[in-house]
């Protein structure tokens, strides 16, 4: 059997998780946490989702909002 591949279309997703925003944009662990911790407003750029349905700190998944990240990026001044 051969490898199976898996093809992702950044145009039709919504909410994903660290690793594809990573690939996508080429940012650092580091980077990403920044912007997550400094800039960007929960619920709208990213929410944590937790099995419990609460939105718990420690145990959560973080999920990224691929169209209002790149409505941000869009919007950043440029000098």
């Amino acid at each position: 059997m051969g490898a199976t591949t898996v093809s992702i279309d950044p145009a039709n997703m919504k909410w994903v998780g660290e690793d594809i925003v990573l690939a996508m944009f080429g940012w650092t662990d580091t980077a990403l946490n920044n912007y997550r911790n400094r800039v960007w407003m929960q619920g709208k750029h990213y929410r944590r989702i937790g099995t419990s349905g609460e939105a718990s700190l420690k145990k959560a998944k973080i999920v990224y909002n691929i169209p209002e990240i790149n409505k941000w990026i869009d919007s950043y001044p440029q000098h």
